[in-house]
Formats: C-alpha cells, structure tokens, sequence
C-alpha cells in the first residue's frame, strides 16, 4: 500500500506538477533522492578515497590533530566530579531524592537542574577509568574534544585505544543532534564519508558535524550530520534550533482528556518531557513563521503566500497550545513556555540565497517530514485523545509544507540561478542529514506517540525517497532538460 500517495498528491500539486505522471503509473514516478556527491574539489572527500587517513604517530592519552579531530592512544584517569548543584528538595520533580537513588552508573549524583518539565532532581553519572564504564564503553573526560557534558561520560565505544585500529585512529565522536548529545569512539576507516567538521561545510551547514553513525549496527561510519531532531520549521539561528525554557503557566495549554490513570510516575514523566520539548518548538515557531512572513515581504512575493504564512503563524500557536496541554496533563501541573528572546534578536535574513536554503531544508523537507511523522504517531497512538491532538497537527503540517512548496516554485522562477543552486544544495543536505537515524531519545513508547529512533530513520527515509524526491524532481526550476524548461510543456 502506498500511504504517502495523498502527502505526495498534495505537496506535487503545491509544486505545480500536478499533470505529470509516468507511463507505468497512475501517479508520480518515484525516484529515489540520491546522497550528495562530492567532486574532487568538495570538502569532505580525501583525494584518494581508497585511502585511510594516515597513521599518527605514537602518543598518550586523548590527541587532538591540527584538523580539530580528537582520538584515544592510550586509556587516561579522569576527574569524575560533578560540580552540578545537589538537589535541594524544592523542586517539582523528583527522578531521585538523595545521590544514593542514583545508582544506574558510576559515581551517581541527584543534582537539580532546570528543563523543559521545570525545575527537577535528576541523576548524573561521571567515570574516573574504564572500570567504572560498562562493557565496550570507556570513560571520556570533561573537556575532551566537542564533548559538551560538564564532567566525565561514559561512552559506547567500537575501539578503546589507536592499538584497536589498524593503519588508523579510534576517534571520538560526541554528536549533537540539536536536543542531546550521543558520545562514541569508532575507528577511521576508507569507507568513512569525512574526517573533519571542516568537511561537513560549517560554512553552508551551520552545525553540521562529522560523527560516527551506526554505532549499534555492524559498523560505525563517520559522516556528517546535523540538527536532526527538530522536525518542521524551528526558529534556526546560527544553525541552531532556540526554544523557550519551561515555565509554569497554563495560558499556553490547551484542555487535554488524556487517560494517565494506567501509566507509571517513570512513564509519564518521560512522556511530559518529550512533549513539553514538542511544544516549546512549535511555540518557536510562530517565531519563525514570523520571520518568514518578513522575508517574503522582502522579495516581493504574492498576497497569497504572505497570507498563508500569517496563517502558519496561528496554527503554531495552537499546536503549541495542544502539545503544552499534553504535557501539562502527563506532568500533572501546568507546564507553559518562558520568554523567548530570540524571537526579536534573530537575525531576518532575507537575501534569496538564505530564505531559499533555510525554506528547503526546515519547510519543503522539514515540514514534510513532520506531516508523515504526525500522521504515523496519530495512528499509533493508543489515547483517542491524543491520537485526535496528533491529526489535527499532521494536517496543519501538510498544509504548511504545501505552502513551503508553493514559495520556493515561485522563488525558482522569479530569482532563476541563485534560488536554483541554492536549493540544490539545500536538497542534499537535507537529505543527507535525515538519511541516518536520530541519535536514541530519553524514551520511546508507541502509545504515546513517541517513536524509537530506528522506527523515525526508517519513516524518514522512507518519505524522502517517495514524497520529497518526486516533489524535487517535478519542481521545473530544479530540472535540467529543455521540457521542463519550457513553459508552454
């Protein structure tokens, strides 16, 4: 069964193809979006790539190389401290009361933190060696490389030291999808697809990362990936989703008559967080539809797509409304969003070049994503409640990637090149970044429209290759033969 036929019907008629199909058919051709491929003069690809990077001299302990990458020669002691502030008693959610509930890794610590649930005790774990570590991990310590954890982690690892790798390193790879951190070592190998960041083009892909991917599997491949876990339009700014911290209020809730009588404190306080970070991005949406409306008003476009822009704004709202009113009834107290000062500092950005990349890979592809992903969790879902709150969304989604859609073939045939090879770029970073899985979230449970990361890859893909590649394929700006240059075929 296709179930993406009538996404796909949508998004193809918003792009003005609504007459092509093939032959064989009754609908668009599928064509499978194809992984950007690096010329010789591309960053990211060594000029032999048979090669592997060549062996580094012996050393001790972490190394950092000139390109910024950072490997394991030798195992080295750590300071586990964990300077976080120990938990007080006051806060609104306890995981742990006392350091001695902490006990699901080494040198346990209830420290108080502040999230998008407000203000908890939560564990943290920090490792002085590879003893404290778990089998095939290793201890990593504060500061090394891009680790972003204020004290030691314990990290999977594939190798432990340089010895493990032959010809090559075992490097570190900490991996920041835009919500968390994933921490691996893996060995460099000639398969691999970069060495660097320098190689992901953090020029064009702000945030992009070189990282180890696949570490469950049975390999580990480095490539470059980015913010991967804020499906829709974020408000990106320095390639980086900003949201509102928590707070509580119940002016941003919508009523939610979710069944929580079944679900365990564990259950529910994972769930609320998951959808208290849901809705504090679709609340930073409004932001960026905003700035959207700006940008379009700075090129010129249509009263039509400055309309349904404003349009988008409102349904952002109410989205956040609906995933704060979820996350409230989980948490069992009003969960709202605080001050969002981005939204007023955030740079506009309205040259065709930005508006087009950043349209492409948060809108065309982004929103696109996020409808699929809306319509398969309202399926799952086990909650009438929540499964109606999810459609609801999905449906808002679709229409605003239609509108993604609609402005960039307008874009395309207003702007030509620049809005042209802009967004061929755009396509292939998008579709590199969403051809891997997420790294895996705090939780999963199904009924709860929360899916595992392997499920969400596999679901991304998916609708790359059979709603986002067509959808690109049709768009005439972005084809190369004289047909579809041809205004009058």
């Amino acid at each position: 069964m296709d179930r993406h036929r009538s996404l796909r019907m949508t998004l193809l008629l918003a792009a003005g193809a609504a007459g092509c199909s093939s032959g064989n058919s009754r609908d668009i051709a599928v064509v499978t979006l194809a992984e950007p491929q690096a010329t010789g003069g591309d960053a990211g690809v060594p000029d032999d790539p048979a090669a592997p990077a060549p062996p580094t001299p012996r050393a001790a302990g972490w190394v950092q190389e000139p390109d910024g990458t950072v490997h394991r020669a030798s195992p080295v002691r750590c300071d586990a401290t964990i300077t976080q502030r120990a938990c007080s008693g006051t806060e609104r959610t306890f995981q742990c009361k006392t350091d001695a509930d902490c006990r699901q890794g080494p040198r346990g610590k209830c420290v108080s933190a502040f999230g998008q649930i407000g203000a908890y005790c939560g564990c943290e774990y920090a490792c002085e060696s590879d003893a404290e570590c778990g089998a095939s991990e290793v201890c990593v310590c504060k500061g090394t490389g891009a680790l972003r954890e204020e004290h030691s982690v314990c990290a999977k690892a594939r190798c432990a030291v340089d010895a493990d790798c032959p010809d090559s390193t075992c490097g570190l790879s900490a991996y920041f999808n835009g919500c968390w951190e994933q921490v691996t070592l893996a060995c460099r190998t000639k398969e691999d697809a970069c060495r660097s960041d320098a190689d992901c083009a953090p020029d064009t892909n702000p945030g992009a990362a070189c990282v180890a991917a696949d570490i469950e599997g049975e390999s580990a491949r480095w490539q470059c990936a980015g913010i991967s876990c804020a499906i829709g339009r974020p408000l990106v700014v320095d390639g980086r989703p900003r949201a509102a911290q928590g707070a509580a209020r119940d002016d941003w809730r919508a009523p939610a008559e979710l069944d929580v009588a079944s679900l365990s404190p564990e259950v529910r306080e994972d769930a609320a967080a998951h959808y208290a970070a849901v809705a504090a991005l679709e609340h930073a949406s409004v932001a960026s539809f905003a700035r959207f409306s700006l940008q379009l008003l700075a090129l010129g476009a249509p009263a039509a797509l400055v309309g349904e822009a404003h349009r988008a704004a409102l349904d952002e709202v109410e989205h956040a409304r609906l995933a704060y009113g979820i996350a409230s009834r989980l948490a069992g107290r009003a969960l709202g969003p605080g001050p969002l000062l981005e939204a007023a500092t955030a740079p506009l950005g309205a040259g065709i070049t930005e508006v087009v990349e950043a349209l492409v890979e948060e809108g065309c592809v982004g929103e696109t994503l996020g409808a699929a992903e809306g319509r398969e969790l309202a399926r799952i879902a086990g909650d009438r409640a929540l499964s109606a709150a999810l459609a609801r969304i999905a449906d808002d989604e679709e229409r605003h990637a239609a509108l993604s859609w609609r402005a960039l073939s307008w874009m395309l045939a207003t702007f030509g090149e620049p809005a042209r090879a802009a967004a061929e770029r755009a396509f292939s970073r998008a579709a590199a970044r969403y051809a891997v899985d997420p790294a895996p979230g705090p939780a999963a449970h199904e009924a709860l429209g929360v899916l595992p990361a392997s499920a969400l890859g596999a679901l991304r893909r998916e609708v790359l290759a059979e709603v986002v590649a067509p959808c690109r394929a049709a768009l005439r700006g972005l084809s190369r033969d004289s047909a579809a240059a041809d205004p009058s075929s």
